[in-house]
């Protein structure tokens, strides 16, 4: 596992049929045609909030908007659970609403904690493609964004009885027709979404007619393999961890460049495609300047804990923490951009 996000604020990726590498903070790879970028890659923020005076929460509210068991349940309890070990609170509440890609969730969390100085959002990149897609009434416009805390890719696992024993033999059946292969992962134009569509389109075929089953969590991607109702899932490796050491789920490819967690990348099966994923927290939109510095330290801090580090090791989750305007600038251009990946890779509802 590598230690920090390629060119940390930008993750790098193909352009599908294209064969281009292209650009991007996360979603933005497939919005532009270029080579590969010459500008420097842009050190990480530094941690503003050490030294500075924090105050710590009777109660902090986590609210996931995503199933018990997904990335974001487990980002968010990792969270939680180190800012409780380090004294930044005294108690943690969880609550999970999950939903279309987190929108539902984050719909919620703006009708009802606008004004809370103790609750933070979890979101990420899934959440920024289902927004693209959608196109909600709630957006995030309506909350603050803290920082940017991880970064994973994606992994394509098949059950272990699966005819297809390689990325090979699945692009051949894709290939042959592409409507015979289901795939499931996240929510409808999220990462996992987006990574089968990029298949799609570098095998030289219809993004628009592939077949995709959304779920919530990547438990509920494995019970959909195991019942028969798809072929292939795509989620973040620590959601099929344990059930590739189980052996009951056989991974064929790694949505990174290189080989990661002992799994050979598509780019090195010959489908030149490349995507990471990331996971951040945001407060309620509402709250003074003053408290939502005080969230952003206290998350800051959380994330300093050896208790945070050992939840990256045991993940498998890279620590890309992206705070203050950095993260805001960030964010702003995956907005700019995700409508456009979204129609190049003609994903739809």
């Amino acid at each position: 596992m590598t230690g920090r996000l390629p060119m940390d604020r930008r993750t790098c990726l193909h352009a599908g049929a294209a064969g281009a590498l292209l650009p991007a903070t996360g979603l933005a790879a497939l919005a532009q045609s270029a080579a590969r970028p010459q500008a420097a890659a842009i050190p990480p923020s530094p941690s503003a909030a050490a030294g500075l005076p924090v105050t710590p929460l009777p109660l902090l509210r986590l609210y996931i908007p995503g199933g018990a068991g997904g990335g974001w349940d487990q980002t968010g309890r990792a969270l939680g659970a180190a800012a409780q070990s380090a004294g930044l609170a005294q108690r943690v509440e969880y609550e999970n609403k999950g939903g279309k890609g987190g929108t539902v969730g984050l719909a919620d969390f703006v009708e009802r904690y606008s004004k809370d100085p103790a609750a933070l959002l979890i979101g990420g990149m899934v959440m920024v493609g289902a927004i693209a897609l959608t196109q909600p009434k709630v957006t995030l416009a309506q909350v603050a964004p803290i920082a940017r805390l991880t970064s994973d890719y994606m992994v394509l696992v098949v059950p272990a009885s699966s005819p297809f024993g390689n990325v090979r033999a699945l692009a051949a059946e894709m290939q042959r027709e592409l409507a015979s292969v289901v795939f499931t992962g996240g929510s409808l134009g999220g990462v996992d979404h987006m990574l089968a569509g990029m298949m799609a389109r570098q095998l030289r075929l219809n993004p628009g007619a592939l077949k995709y089953e959304p779920t919530s969590s990547g438990k509920e991607a494995i019970a959909l393999l195991a019942a028969g109702k798809a072929q292939v899932a795509i989620s973040s490796y620590s959601e099929f961890k344990a059930e590739i050491d189980k052996k009951t789920l056989m991974p064929l490819a790694v949505s990174s460049r290189r080989a990661q967690y002992g799994i050979p990348s598509l780019t090195e099966q010959n489908i030149a495609t490349e995507l990471a994923n990331w996971r951040a927290v945001f407060a309620p939109g509402q709250i003074s300047d003053a408290q939502k510095e005080n969230l952003r330290r206290i998350v800051i801090r959380t994330t300093e804990t050896a208790a945070w580090r050992q939840s990256l090791q045991d993940n498998n989750w890279i620590g890309a923490m992206l705070q203050g305007k950095d993260f805001a600038d960030s964010l702003e251009i995956e907005q700019a951009i995700a409508s456009a990946v979204t129609m190049m890779l003609k994903l739809r509802t």
